[in-house]
């Protein structure tokens, strides 16, 4: 599992392939070709080089590693991740739009209401 870090660097979410985690190891998303969605199904955003983007483009959150997105801060030493919950088995995604320019701008919306 990976940390997904806010644009202030602290641990906000795990992410374990394609399935998104909350801190507490409960499934509260996924990715499927690049577009983000949650548990409902319902288109949130993309998840390219690193960076989870809303739907304008401005990154969210990013993993260890991400590029082409605003610079980002050191993030903090993560905690243990926790034991994840077997994923729901998620429903059929509806076709994304066609992904906003990635932009160099952190986002206006945070982590809970982008997922």
């Amino acid at each position: 599992m990976n940390a997904i870090f806010n644009r202030n660097g602290r641990t906000i979410a795990w992410i374990n392939g394609t399935e998104i985690y909350n801190l507490n190891g409960i499934s509260i998303g996924f990715i499927n070709n690049q577009a983000v969605y949650n548990l409902r199904g319902n288109y949130r955003g993309t998840f390219t080089n690193g960076f989870f983007r809303d739907s304008v483009g401005n990154s969210v959150a990013f993993i260890q590693g991400a590029t082409n997105g605003p610079v980002p801060p050191v993030p903090e030493i993560p905690p243990v991740p926790p034991i994840p919950n077997v994923p729901p088995v998620h429903p059929i995604p509806v076709i994304p739009p066609i992904p906003p320019i990635p932009s160099f701008n952190w986002s206006n919306i945070n982590w809970n209401e982008f997922i």
